[in-house]
C-alpha cells in the first residue's frame, strides 16, 4: 500500500510502549481526505495501547482497536476543509473538539453516523 501523506509511525502510541496498529482502511480513507483538502493533517493521536492512560479511562476507544486518529485542528477554517474532506472520504463517525477532530472506521460496533462534541 502506498500513501501520500501519511507514515505509520505517525500512529505509534503515544505512552512510550512503541507499539503501532492501525487498520489499512484507515490509512487509505485518511489520505484520501489529505489529498482533497490540501492541507497538513497532523495526527495528535493514533493508536493506544491497554496501558496508555486514555485506553485506561476508555478501554472500548476505537483508538485501542487501530480504527481511530485524532487530527490537529486550529482553527474553524481548517476545521471546515478538514471535515469536508474527511466526508469526501466517506468517514461516518467523528467527534469535535476547538483543537482536535476524532476520526474512526469503528461503524461495525458503534452507531454510524454520528457526530459528537467534547
Amino acid at each position: 500500500m502506498t500513501l501520500n501523506h501519511f507514515k505509520r509511525s505517525e500512529f505509534t502510541c503515544k505512552c512510550g510502549c512503541g507499539e503501532t496498529v492501525v487498520s489499512d482502511e484507515l490509512l487509505q480513507s485518511l489520505d484520501k481526505a489529505r489529498e482533497f483538502a490540501k492541507i497538513p493533517f497532523v495526527i495528535s493521536s493514533g493508536y493506544r495501547c491497554k496501558n496508555h492512560p486514555e485506553s485506561k479511562k476508555n478501554p472500548t476507544s476505537s483508538h485501542t482497536k487501530g480504527l481511530a486518529a485524532d487530527i490537529k485542528c486550529e482553527d474553524s477554517n481548517a476545521r471546515a476543509v478538514m471535515m469536508d474532506a474527511l466526508v469526501f472520504a466517506d468517514f461516518e463517525r467523528f467527534g469535535l473538539h476547538e483543537s482536535f477532530i476524532h476520526v474512526d472506521i469503528d461503524v461495525y460496533d458503534k452507531p454510524s453516523p454520528v457526530i459528537w462534541l467534547y
